[in-house]
């Protein structure tokens, strides 16, 4: 049974855990899309960032990465979709090889004596 101290101090420790203290971007979209956020807010703010370094060379710099970043992501999904191509052909494969090893185990029970069935990979039951 629980008293009314370990639900509040197991509530207070929820309540802890779950704060964030920044969000960051999850998937690949949000990623470009904060991306090229920061680079319309460097563009509106130019002058003020560019005794800091930041100038058109990290604009620019930040486009590329992003183009880079979308061409390497094409590719993933080409390949992604050529692999589940290669899964189903070697799901087809194998399934195919189950039934004709299927069909070959039941000729050598039918021929073969019970005591020689292990030298087929087959165990010695009926």
């Amino acid at each position: 049974m629980q008293t009314t101290s370990d639900a509040a101090t197991k509530s207070e420790k929820t309540v802890a855990e779950s704060k964030k203290t920044r969000t960051r971007p999850q998937t690949f979209a949000q990623t470009i899309k904060l991306a090229n956020n920061m680079v319309a807010g460097i563009r509106d703010n130019i002058q003020t960032l560019s005794p800091k370094g930041v100038n058109d060379a990290t604009i620019q710099t930040i486009n590329t990465l992003i183009e880079q970043a979308k061409i390497i992501e094409t590719d993933q999904e080409i390949l992604k979709g050529k692999l589940k191509e290669k899964t189903l052909e070697l799901d087809n494969k194998v399934a195919e090889l189950k039934d004709v090893l299927s069909k070959t185990r039941l000729m050598i029970k039918a021929v073969i004596r019970q005591k020689s069935w292990i030298a087929f990979g087959i165990s010695a039951t009926k």
